[in-house]
């Protein structure tokens, strides 16, 4: 992939944290076209740099408990296992482990009794899973929507811009 510009990086940066901006908006700040910014930041989306997603949060709908899963799973059931689990509601986030574990699972509930039941009734009953550890999240400081990419990652100034 070429290197992005620090054009690139401002708009990803400033759509990162208002994603609201318009491209007039982000024109002005930025001291550039607004049709240089329309079109790079369809480049951008076109290049699957960044995806325009509207960002739910749970904590409105009262799904306030986090908890972070690890699964150890039987090797002939790793796809049955991982869709099993992909289906079920509570799971944000569902992905390969290594190390002692196989996958790796995050979920939201609204309270302890719906932790154990998901885990008891729901997650223990998926064939293939061999071993569960569950780790109470009491606060996430950053979410993987807030990633931004380093600085070395993109051009000096002016060597890419248009």
């Amino acid at each position: 992939m070429r290197k992005l510009s620090e054009l690139d990086r401002q708009i990803i940066f400033r759509l990162n944290a208002d994603a609201r901006l318009s491209s007039a908006e982000l024109a002005r700040d930025l001291k550039t076209a607004e049709r240089t910014v329309r079109h790079r930041i369809q480049r951008l989306i076109d290049d699957q740099v960044i995806t325009p997603v509207a960002v739910v949060n749970p904590a409105p709908f009262g799904f306030t408990l986090v908890v972070d899963i690890v699964c150890e799973v039987e090797l002939a059931h790793h796809k049955q296992v991982l869709d099993a689990i992909a289906a079920m509601p509570e799971v944000c986030y569902i992905a390969y482990a290594t190390g002692d574990e196989d996958i790796s699972v995050q979920a939201r509930f609204r309270d302890s009794q719906e932790v154990h039941r998901f885990t008891t009734e729901r997650l223990h009953a998926v064939p293939g899973i061999r071993r569960t550890r569950i780790v109470l999240v009491p606060q996430v400081v950053k979410d993987a929507y807030q990633w931004l990419p380093p600085a070395d990652v993109f051009a000096p100034p002016d060597e890419t811009d248009d």
